[in-house]
C-alpha cells in the first residue's frame, strides 16, 4: 500500500470517529456530563438577632467564721449549793431549842438549807464563760444565665429566613446560592 493512501485512510478514521463523538454529544448521548459551577456566595442582610439564654445552676458551699460565747460547766456539779445550804440551815437550827428540840431544829434546818441551796445552784449559770471561733457553712445554689446560641433572622431575594448560630454575625451573612432539583416533580 502506498503511504499516501495509509495516510489518507487513517485521516478518514480519524474524522469519522470525531464527528460521531460531536453528533452524540449533540444528541444527548454524550457519556461526560460538565460539572456544574460552583456555588456563588452571597450576602443576606440580618433582620433579627435574638441570644438563646439557659439557666445555669452551680453548687456551691457558703462557709463564714462565727464568734460562740459557752458557759463552762462546774466541776461540782450543781451539788455545792446543796451541801453549802445544808450545813449553813443545820448550824441555825443547832441554835433553837434544848434537847431533843435542838436535834429536831438541827435536822429540820439542814434540809431546809439543803432545798434553799439547791433551788439557788439550779437558777446559777455555771462555770467561766469562754469564745471561740467556728467554721459554719451551708449548701448554697448560684442560679446564672448563659448565651448558649443566637436566634438569627435574615432576609435573602425577598424571603425571610431563620437559622441558629454560635455567634453574633453582625449586620449581614454569607449564604451560598445553590439551585437544587425538586424531588417527584414529573
Amino acid at each position: 500500500m502506498d503511504s499516501k493512501l495509509m495516510l489518507g485512510a487513517a485521516a478518514g478514521v480519524i474524522l469519522a470517529i470525531g464527528g460521531m463523538a460531536v453528533a452524540q454529544r449533540y444528541a444527548g448521548g454524550s457519556a461526560t456530563v460538565e460539572a456544574p459551577a460552583p456555588p456563588v456566595d452571597e450576602f443576606a442582610t440580618v433582620t433579627r438577632v435574638r441570644p438563646v439564654i439557659e439557666q445555669v445552676s452551680t453548687p456551691r458551699k457558703d462557709c463564714e467564721q462565727v464568734s460562740v460565747t459557752k458557759r463552762q460547766r462546774e466541776r461540782d456539779g450543781n451539788v455545792g449549793g446543796t451541801v453549802v445550804g445544808a450545813i449553813v440551815g443545820g448550824a441555825l437550827g443547832n441554835q433553837v431549842g434544848r434537847g431533843n428540840g435542838r436535834k429536831a431544829a438541827t435536822v429540820a434546818g439542814a434540809v431546809a438549807g439543803g432545798v434553799v441551796g439547791h433551788e439557788i445552784d439550779k437558777n446559777h449559770q455555771g462555770g467561766r464563760v469562754t469564745t471561740s471561733t467556728e467554721t459554719r457553712c451551708r449548701d448554697v445554689t448560684d442560679v446564672s444565665d448563659k448565651v448558649v446560641g443566637y436566634d438569627v433572622t435574615y432576609s435573602h431575594k425577598g424571603r425571610d429566613y431563620t437559622t441558629r448560630m454560635d455567634q453574633d454575625p453582625g449586620d449581614r451573612i454569607r449564604v451560598e446560592n445553590t439551585v437544587q432539583p425538586v424531588r417527584n416533580a414529573y
